[in-house]
């Protein structure tokens, strides 16, 4: 296996994915590198412990948030900058997508060119629910969360514009307020596809227009998080779609 830990004097940070629910989905090499830093930045040190616990590897944890102070920051770079090797975790997925995992990596870079950043590639919600939609082919637009009241109309306004699918993390608790304004302002013919608790015991799948994925909202479980795809039906494609047929 190829070395993973630098001997260099300053110390390496590793942004490593962990499984978003099933624990099978670590990955060898993830584990590798737990075993070898010095210490686990987490998002929550309870999550983060739970997960080094199931694996059997002890490492000391500290904790990062999205409203951390900026001294937690500063002294995970002063550990780097003294030598420390850090693996840094986000609660599930990869870190820095969506995540507070970013605010920690884009400061690592403004302190110190010197310190490395290396992902450590695994799994990520955004990925696993692209690969089983089959309505991205090339390019997509992700929007991460949406806004929950200011800002909301304006997102959806701006998404009216793209002629690619849209990428939207949401609760399940918030999809149909998120369906209804889709609707709106995309059009009932708009085509969705939902990826709800994947990898996990209820994960669901499913797809349809809009309009149809609202009316059957009851026969689904409202828990949890998901994976929203929008694909818009322009008019100018419609209308040769009808022209075709």
């Amino acid at each position: 296996m190829e070395k993973e830990i630098s001997d260099n004097l300053i110390g390496t940070l590793y942004v490593v994915a962990t499984p978003i629910g099933n624990l099978k989905d670590i990955t060898l090499r993830a584990l590798e590198i737990f075993k070898s830093v010095d210490m686990v930045a987490c998002e929550d040190t309870r999550v983060g412990g739970f997960l080094l616990h199931h694996f059997e590897i002890k490492k000391p944890l500290v904790s990062y948030f999205q409203h951390s102070k900026m001294t937690k920051i500063d002294y995970i770079i002063d550990e780097l900058k003294a030598g420390k090797n850090i693996a840094l975790i986000t609660d599930a997925g990869t870190p820095g997508i969506s995540d507070p995992g970013q605010q920690l990596v884009s400061q690592v870079h403004l302190a110190d060119a010197s310190i490395k950043v290396i992902p450590i590639p695994g799994v990520t919600a955004l990925a696993a629910a692209v690969s089983v939609s089959g309505m991205v082919e090339k390019s997509f637009y992700f929007a991460g969360f949406l806004p929950k009241k200011k800002g909301r109309q304006t997102e959806f306004k701006f998404y009216k514009t793209l002629d690619c699918p849209i990428i939207i993390y949401e609760s399940a608790m918030r999809l149909e307020k998120t369906l209804l304004d889709v609707q709106n302002f995309l059009g009932s013919e708009t085509e969705v596809f939902i990826s709800r608790e994947i990898t996990k015991m209820h994960e669901e799948y499913w797809g349809g227009n809009v309009s149809e994925i609202i009316s059957d909202l009851k026969s689904h479980q409202m828990k949890g998080e998901l994976v929203l795809i929008i694909k818009q039906i322009k008019a100018k494609k419609a209308k040769k779609e009808m022209s075709d047929r």
